[in-house]
């Protein structure tokens, strides 16, 4: 019986790392824009909002396109 084998394991330890590395990188370009509020684009808060709904493509478009170049 493999399939009561494979309900009663439990994930490895290291599965739990995937969501940090999602989070940190949205962390930390939260935490730019909340110390630099001049934007370019959008609001503080519309960056805000990409940036922790965006994943990936919201950072990377912050970093392009909302961070000011004269901070």
């Amino acid at each position: 019986m493999p399939t009561d084998l494979l309900a009663s394991s439990q994930p490895p330890p290291w599965v739990a790392i995937g969501p940090l590395i999602a989070l940190v990188p949205a962390i930390l370009c939260m935490i730019d824009v909340a110390r630099h509020p001049n934007t370019r684009n959008l609001t503080p808060q519309a960056w805000l909002a990409i940036c922790a709904f965006g994943n990936l493509f919201g950072l990377i478009a912050y970093l392009r396109f909302g961070r000011n170049e004269n901070r």
